[in-house]
């Protein structure tokens, strides 16, 4: 009889994992946690803060990109679950996975590099001159990316009633035909904005391609309020009104938003080929009631330790931007690909290290359910049901604040300084991810002492109180307290994270001793479908909200209507979404006890 490899040796059915066994799974959850949160924080801030690139069609993209995957989740998971090899079920997808994640993670950041130009923004602000709005002056010929080709000489203007402003169109490079660039407004109401744009297209040639052309704003006496003005190519317009809605107004956007759906959705089909089997693996490592949650807690650790960085990457790609003679767009290349070199080396570990409990058990080696009966038999299971009840509503509450918190940081508190948003928003992740290791011992503490459940609900209180308290403390006048709210978000949030894993390994639990199979890939893949769910949705919806509160992109200042609907929202959405998560669990029947008595039953099972 064929030997079985000794570093696949099962580790202990039950009680306390060895540390090295720990640390080589949770290592695992750094490269898991920054992959996906750096995509959600940087998105904006490059794309539509940098870039103009429209909110709803930088949303839309992310929808689709992770509903299409998300169907392919409890495919994957079934697929773990089957599979036979002499390294076990689950290591070779997480090898696989590790490679494709950090290659698409970084294609992200180049994505500008290799795409046209898209369309020039200019916020005209029409107000008294006493009322100014400090004009953002850039330079036709000052910092650009490498794809640019043509500029404007103010990213802003002010024009009070009644009055004119002006601003330069020029090209970078000398031509080697005539260029007809066309002014027009960014919005398409139909109504009138009391202003008047000339010429609305400019002929830029080779003779005065670098003077470049004026164009005239003037506003009528009536006029309050901001204008955007879209600068691009007339051979670059595409007036469909379809993809207009959705912000697609130009075949360089229309390219944008082909090629990031792409990207978006080849890299969350390889995070979802390392997540669910690692995710797997974590439930399976041992049925210890205890043991479980502080197994989660080293992945957390390591989550912790990701978003340390995730803070800084704004304030480094604008460091790196400005040191490269370029902005935040060129300097998000060199931070992509150090973090897809960091994803790698993180996921690999657990992927070479770790060992699997059920690989070669005999009863695993059983004729496998079919996939739709998997499906169907997980959707039964009604304490799996009241989870991820909880788990969608929490990623709802969650991942719609991120983008909102981002335009509040940057327009709202710091005035539109992104340099110093970019700076608390690196403190403030300091100061979060020190409070959540302090919270941790704590945590490991309870989980010995009481249910999970308890954990879970007094974390989400926490929670809600952070968000509630970001109404008073997220103020001009003391840029530095929104820390606080955010803060304690996270310190109730990171209960939550400390007990998910922990549930669904007592679910699996449950669940073998109602149908004989263990399928730990499937339940992981589920629960991956309703996170990346969530996350489709809230890119959709924060996508839509942004702009129908009135963000285009460019923008050096937000307006106080903008502002005050961008507010509500951070506030009104969380809150509503953490009460759900709260009553999807207040009945939740798997208590210690019971988890208890089910593994005493398997174990009879087993042994006889």
């Amino acid at each position: 009889m064929e030997s079985r490899p000794a570093e696949l040796a099962p580790p202990p059915a039950a009680g306390r994992l060895p540390v090295r066994s720990k640390l080589a799974w949770g290592v695992g959850g750094l490269g898991e946690n920054i992959a996906n949160s750096a995509i959600l924080s940087l998105v904006f801030p490059i794309f539509n803060v940098a870039l103009g690139f429209s909110t709803l069609a930088i949303g839309l993209a992310m929808a689709v990109s992770r509903i299409a995957d998300a169907v392919i989740d409890p495919i994957v998971g079934n697929l773990t679950d089957r599979t036979r090899s002499r390294w076990g079920r689950r290591r070779p997808w997480m090898f696989a996975g590790s490679i494709l994640m950090s290659l698409c993670f970084t294609a992200v950041w180049f994505l500008p590099a290799l795409m046209p130009q898209l369309p020039r923004l200019v916020t005209v602000h029409l107000q008294a001159q006493d009322h100014a709005v400090t004009q953002a002056a850039v330079g036709v010929h000052g910092q650009h990316d490498a794809r640019e080709w043509y500029g404007v000489s103010l990213k802003e203007l002010t024009v009070a009633p009644g009055q004119q402003g002006t601003f330069t169109v020029a090209l970078l490079h000398a031509p080697e035909h005539d260029v007809r660039l066309r002014v027009e407004l960014a919005d398409h109401d139909g109504g009138d904005r009391g202003v008047t744009v000339m010429p609305a297209e400019l002929l830029l040639t080779a003779a005065n391609w670098q003077a470049g052309g004026t164009v005239t704003v003037s506003a009528t006496a009536a006029s309050k309020g901001d204008v955007v003005l879209r600068v691009l190519p007339a051979a670059d317009v595409l007036d469909v009104p379809l993809l207009q809605s959705a912000g697609i107004t130009s075949y360089s956007s229309l390219q944008m938003f082909i090629a990031f759906a792409l990207i978006c959705l080849l890299f969350y089909f390889s995070f979802s080929v390392f997540v669910i089997p690692y995710s797997g693996l974590g439930i399976e490592l041992t049925d210890d009631y205890a043991e479980r949650t502080n197994l989660q807690i080293y992945r957390l650790v390591a989550s912790f330790c990701a978003s340390l960085l995730v803070g800084y990457l704004y304030l480094w790609s604008q460091q790196l931007g400005a040191w490269l003679g370029g902005d935040e767009v060129t300097g998000v290349r060199l931070v992509g690909a150090a973090i897809g070199l960091l994803v790698l080396l993180s996921t690999m570990v657990p992927a070479l290290l770790c060992r699997e409990r059920f690989a070669h058990r005999e009863d695993a080696q059983k004729e496998h359910l079919p996939l739709l009966r998997a499906i169907r038999l997980t959707a039964a299971n009604k304490s799996f049901r009241m989870l991820m009840g909880s788990v969608f509503a929490v990623f709802m509450g969650l991942f719609f604040s991120l983008p909102f918190m981002t335009y509040i940081g940057i327009y709202y508190v710091c005035l539109g300084d992104k340099l110093l948003a970019a700076e608390i928003g690196g403190a403030m992740t300091v100061v979060q991810v020190t409070g959540q290791f302090l919270a941790m011992p704590l945590i490991a503490w309870a989980g010995r002492r009481v249910d999970k459940k308890v954990i879970l609900l007094t974390g989400l209180s926490i929670s809600m109180v952070g968000y509630a308290s970001s109404w008073w403390l997220f103020t001009p006048e003391h840029p530095w307290l929104q820390i606080i709210p955010v803060v304690v978000a996270a310190w109730g949030l990171c209960a939550c994270w400390a007990v998910n894993g922990s549930f669904a390994a007592d679910i699996c639990d449950e669940d073998e001793l109602d149908t004989g199979h263990r399928r730990e890939g499937v339940y992981s893949a589920v629960f991956a479908l309703v996170y990346k769910t969530a996350i489709g949705i809230v890119a959709l919806g924060s996508g839509a909200l942004l702009a129908w509160a009135g963000v285009v992109g460019q923008e050096s200042m937000l307006t106080d209507d903008t502002l005050l609907k961008v507010r509500v929202a951070y506030l009104a959405i969380p809150l509503l979404f953490l009460g759900l998560a709260m009553v999807s669990m207040w009945r939740y029947p798997l208590s210690r006890e019971r988890v208890v008595e089910i593994q005493s039953q398997l174990h009879c099972r087993r042994q006889g």
